[in-house]
């Protein structure tokens, strides 16, 4: 009889699946179980800052408060002209503190709020919206996230899961960045829905501010036309949602609330 090697039948030490077989599957587990924690986290962190009160939450915003540079004299015109805009819209969209507008000179029309209560406005967005109406839904915008305390819930967040991932994976740990897409899409998605929250309740304070809700989508649909045909893959990594579903969730929000949109007052030329 002739004598013909073989491998054993039962070896612990032979897997008998096709490697990358088994290295998908638990790269497929890992993120899963990333994307369910940092559901999880983050709910945790959102019922925290939810339930925080005025004094605790003045006292964690100072703690990672930012300054940003004064802005330069020949925005000073536009910058009381969106200070007094947002003046007469804290009282609508909730916040008691006070905010402060600066106007940074960019060719990036947007707008930002920083959690030191202010709402950094880029100089490049009064090119980019045509009238009083428009530039209040944005600055209403950026209102809103400060009165839902979107800031501390992006520190708080984010504080978390570098702990987290630190205890799970250890520092500097290159299972961590195998992980990080896992991550970076739990944390896409949350931030499209708290810029949608931002945007219906920013409709609220324009319909407080004037009586109707013209003027809403006039950025949106500039950008849109800058955007063009971008592939819907990318949005769903995006932070924030596109121009297209942004202008279409107003809309239905406007119906849904009843919501009127009514002649809107010019931008003053600047």
């Amino acid at each position: 009889m002739k004598y013909q090697a073989s491998l054993p039948e039962h070896n612990d030490n032979v897997t008998p699946g096709h490697p990358l077989k088994d290295f998908l599957l638990i790269l497929a587990g890992l993120s899963a179980a990333v994307v369910v924690g940092y559901l999880v986290l983050g709910w945790l962190v959102d019922v925290v800052v939810d339930r925080m009160g005025p004094e605790t939450e003045a006292q964690l915003t100072q703690m990672v408060a930012w300054t940003p540079p004064a802005s330069e004299p020949a925005m000073r015109t536009r910058e009381a002209w969106a200070q007094g805009l947002v003046d007469g819209m804290r009282q609508c969209a909730g916040v008691s503190g006070p905010v402060t507008v600066r106007v940074n000179r960019s060719d990036t029309p947007n707008a930002m709020v920083a959690p030191s209560g202010v709402v950094v406005v880029f100089s490049a967005l009064f090119d980019s919206v045509q009238s009083e109406n428009g530039m209040a839904f944005v600055l209403a915008h950026e209102l809103s996230h400060m009165a839902n305390r979107d800031h501390l819930r992006a520190v708080g967040r984010r504080v978390v899961l570098i702990a987290a991932a630190t205890v799970l994976t250890g520092d500097g740990s290159g299972t961590a960045g195998v992980l990080a897409p896992a991550q970076h899409l739990g944390e896409s998605g949350y931030s499209r829905g708290r810029e949608a929250a931002a945007d219906a309740k920013a409709l609220a304070i324009l319909q407080c501010r004037y009586g109707h809700a013209g003027g809403a989508t006039e950025l949106f649909a500039t950008l849109q036309r800058e955007e063009g045909a971008t592939p819907a893959v990318v949005h769903y990594l995006a932070s924030h949602p596109s121009m297209a579903a942004r202008i279409e969730a107003v809309q239905v929000a406007m119906r849904q609330a009843g919501l009127q949109a009514g002649a809107v007052q010019p931008l003053p030329r600047f």
